[in-house]
């Protein structure tokens, strides 16, 4: 075919539709079928091509129509392409061969015009097919009149129904339709077609810049062709990356890559600073947030599965990832995407989208380090184990497996008095009640006791004691509650070991893993560093 018509330019999308069912790219399932049923001759009344835009739909059902009225069907069921039914219906003038568009004809009457049309005869192949494009804008009424003739058509007649929305066409046409699911072209396809048409068309293309344009056209190998002779008009024989980062507006990877790592170190400076750099290149906020949520995506599969197979990129691109996704927590990107998602939603209905996304990547960076809650119990449990057979201090009352405190045996002591046993009993119970003091309780890093009448709490460890301060008048309030009268509760001084305890290292790490869980379900307890405002 000539690049020009009538002194009309043609389109590489229209240039390179295929004549063939073998040139149809990504989509053999579909037209192996149907060749095998036009050649053995066991050929359905009625079709329908589902699918998302421009994967060769419409390309295969004219295919099809070539291939019912071609003169000399060659024997692995391909058109010839050059008898006389071929040629009018490749130039679009045959009778036979009726394309409707289901958006603009979609009342009872067009199908009842339809219906009258398709009892004459064809005039110049032996079938009559209708292609009805986008046939899930048809009414109700409308496909209830299509329902009769579409399943028991005149002989000649055949359908072929084309939808990109299959949800909304009604069971009873599903059930006369034989139906082919045409599927979204890997980028890998894509970008290996586009650079075979590249070369024949004269023109270099990168293969990084082939790679961006299949990413672009997001499945669809028509939309791929329509930028790729947009790069052609921009860019001349020569196309490059770069170039195609300034057409297209697309973010570049490398601006992701740190912005992941300024989210890490918690630095909301050089975030801030990132989304001016976006907006200075010209990159619209709305599409900076789908790439920067594409780019999670990238690393939660990486980390998830812990392989690149699972993602549509380029090799170097796949293997980039995969070395970022080491440094990273599952836990820690799935929290950014969470936020990411809730910021989008955001930003639809803002009026400044630009300080929406700000405000949630701020929040990204401020973040706390995830905590894995079930390892950190598993720790303390250990801990716990370990320490119940060391030794402990005097008049320390150890927690049981049931949660209760038992009295002190390692040095005999004076029996308190029964009331006095009553409010040791309750306080340890409201220690138990919060999660953020059982598990320093049960593990024996908080102790009470009884001293000259008053209540004595005591902790080893500074971040316990901090937060022990600060319930002191929740405690006190609630043992006034249930004995009617006050009583005195003191934070008493840390009890010394003589030695360091055994897993001291292990209860460390505790500590501050306790420290962020704490932080992270918004507890009062202490404030953030001063590096992290």
């Amino acid at each position: 075919m000539s690049e020009r018509q009538e002194g009309h330019f043609v389109s590489l999308a229209r240039k390179w539709r295929p004549r063939t069912f073998g040139a149809v790219i990504g989509q053999e399932h579909v037209t192996l079928t149907l060749r095998n049923a036009i050649r053995i001759g066991r050929l359905h009344q009625a079709y329908l091509f589902c699918g998302p835009r421009g994967v060769g739909k419409t390309t295969t059902a004219r295919l099809v129509a070539r291939a019912l009225n071609c003169q000399r069907l060659q024997p692995d069921g391909e058109p010839c392409n050059e008898c006389p039914p071929c040629h009018s219906i490749l130039e679009g003038r045959s009778l036979d061969v009726l394309e409707i568009d289901g958006a603009s004809n979609n009342s009872v009457e067009d199908v009842r015009r339809l219906r009258e049309s398709a009892k004459y005869p064809p005039t110049e192949g032996r079938y009559k097919l209708y292609i009805i494009d986008e046939v899930h804008m048809l009414s109700l009424s409308a496909f209830n009149a299509l329902l009769k003739i579409l399943e028991e058509p005149p002989a000649h007649v055949v359908f072929v129904l084309a939808t990109t929305d299959p949800q909304k066409v009604p069971p009873t046409v599903l059930s006369r339709c034989q139906r082919f699911d045409f599927r979204r072209l890997s980028l890998e396809r894509i970008a290996e077609h586009l650079q075979y048409v590249a070369q024949q068309e004269g023109v270099y293309l990168e293969p990084a810049a082939a790679a961006a344009l299949a990413r672009k056209a997001e499945g669809s190998l028509r939309d791929g062709l329509v930028l790729l002779d947009q790069a052609i008009a921009f860019c001349g024989a020569n196309i490059s990356l770069p170039a195609l980062t300034s057409l297209l507006r697309l973010v570049d990877t490398e601006m992701l890559f740190r912005l992941t790592t300024a989210l890490q170190e918690g630095d909301a400076k050089a975030v801030l600073e990132l989304v001016h750099e976006g907006v200075r290149r010209g990159y619209d906020v709305q599409e900076f947030a789908e790439a920067l949520a594409e780019h999670f995506r990238h690393l939660v599969v990486v980390r998830a599965t812990g392989s690149t197979q699972l993602l549509d990129l380029p090799p170097e691109v796949a293997q980039r990832y995969a070395v970022e996704a080491e440094r990273l927590s599952l836990a820690d990107v799935m929290n950014w995407l969470a936020i990411l998602h809730t910021t989008q939603q955001a930003m639809r209905y803002s009026a400044q989208p630009r300080v929406r996304l700000e405000v949630g990547l701020v929040q990204m960076a401020l973040l706390e380090r995830a905590v894995e809650l079930a390892e950190l119990l598993r720790m303390v449990e250990q801990l716990s184990q370990r320490g119940a057979s060391s030794a402990t201090p005097l008049t320390t009352a150890e927690p049981t497996s049931e949660g209760r405190a038992s009295r002190p045996t390692s040095s005999p002591a004076p029996p308190a008095p029964a009331s006095m046993e009553a409010k040791l009993q309750a306080l340890q119970e409201l220690l138990l009640r919060e999660a953020a003091t059982r598990a320093a309780y049960q593990a024996g890093e908080i102790t009470v006791r009884a001293e000259l009448g008053r209540l004595m709490l005591s902790t080893t460890q500074p971040f316990l004691r901090d937060l022990l301060r600060q319930r002191l008048p929740q405690l006190r309030e609630e043992l006034r509650r249930q004995f009617g009268s006050g009583i005195d509760i003191y934070l008493g001084e840390d009890l010394q070991e003589p030695s360091a305890p055994e897993g001291s290292e292990a209860l460390k790490l505790v500590e501050a893993q306790l420290q962020t869980l704490l932080q992270a379900q918004r507890v009062p307890f202490t404030a953030p560093p001063k590096d992290r405002l």
